[in-house]
Order: C-alpha cells, then sequence, then structure tokens
C-alpha cells in the first residue's frame, strides 16, 4: 500500500469530500451520520464537516492522490472538550487507516489544549467499539437505546498540530 499522509481540510475540498461521501455504501453512510445521506450529500452538511478556527478541525486522508477518509474534531460548546468523527471509504475499511486518523486527530486535539474527548455511535458499530477497545480501554461508555457514546482524556502528549507540509494532493508551499 501506498503511504497514508494527512493534511488539514479547507473549504476548497467540499468536492473532493463530497465524492468521498457519496462514494460509501447505505451502511458505511449510516454508521457514519445515524441517518441515509443520500447518493450526493447536501452542501449543508458537507460544509459541517469542514470547520474552520477554533471551533473544529477537519483532516483529509490520502493514499497516493486518493482521498480515502475523512476526520473531523468539534469543540462541545466552550470547554476543552471536543467531539470527533471519521469515515473511510468501503473499499480502504479495516487496513489500519481509521485509527490512523483517529491517532492524528487526537495529536491535533492534544495540540490545541483539548483535554476531552466524546466518541458518539450506533450501538451496533462494531468498528468504533474496536478502535475504542484498543486505543482507548480506559474511555468511560454510556449506552442509551441504539447509541452509545465513549469520554475519555486526550493525554498529556507533547505534539505539533498537522501541517499543510504533509498534504498530499496538493503543491508543497513555496
Amino acid at each position: 500500500m501506498t503511504a497514508l499522509m494527512f493534511r488539514p481540510a479547507d473549504p476548497a475540498d467540499a468536492g473532493a469530500l463530497t465524492a468521498l461521501l457519496a462514494g460509501l455504501s447505505p451502511d458505511s453512510a449510516y454508521l457514519r451520520f445515524q441517518t441515509a445521506i443520500g447518493p450526493k450529500p447536501l452542501p449543508s452538511v458537507v460544509r459541517a464537516l469542514l470547520p474552520e478556527g477554533v471551533r473544529g478541525r477537519a483532516l483529509l486522508g490520502y493514499v497516493g492522490d486518493e482521498l480515502v477518509a475523512h476526520g473531523v474534531w468539534v469543540r462541545i460548546g466552550p470547554c476543552r472538550a471536543a467531539e470527533i468523527a471519521l469515515v473511510v471509504a468501503d473499499e480502504r475499511q479495516r487496513e489500519g487507516i481509521g485509527s490512523a486518523l483517529a491517532a492524528a486527530l487526537l495529536d491535533d486535539l492534544a495540540a490545541r489544549g483539548i483535554e476531552r474527548v466524546e466518541v458518539f455511535a450506533g450501538a451496533g458499530n462494531r468498528a468504533v467499539a474496536r478502535m475504542m477497545a484498543s486505543a482507548a480501554p480506559e474511555a468511560e461508555r454510556e449506552r442509551d437505546g441504539a447509541t452509545v457514546s465513549y469520554s475519555f482524556a486526550v493525554g498529556d502528549r507533547a505534539v505539533q498540530p498537522v501541517t499543510a507540509a504533509r498534504a498530499p494532493g496538493r503543491p508543497a508551499a513555496a
């Protein structure tokens, strides 16, 4: 497999993100969004997945020039907590891309002073359950009917945020 690379997303990535989401199977889309998104996601959905500034940040995962994953974190109110979510293209699932993207999101959160993470998923989402069991076994788990929420500390790590220098799919800055 060609090396997996991540870069921050911005509003100019709306078309590529729309294509990634449109390529998801109905099952994958439902597991990520807890609802159907249809064959082409609404522009408002795509915009919400590309937050900017202190509100949040999205990362895109590439294998070569192929966009294979999207991850996002969004602050929960004014506190030092954020919710994270991610999706991996169907044909690239079970390759460790989701776990690597989750780690990149956590590194980015830690570098920005976020202290707690929330993950919200359907109770039947086995991929999230496996990831949480291996990556954050200490997470508090709360089930509410058909959904489950996980909450855990980001940890005290000395990391740098993902920068455009690691950005595949774009020319390097001069």
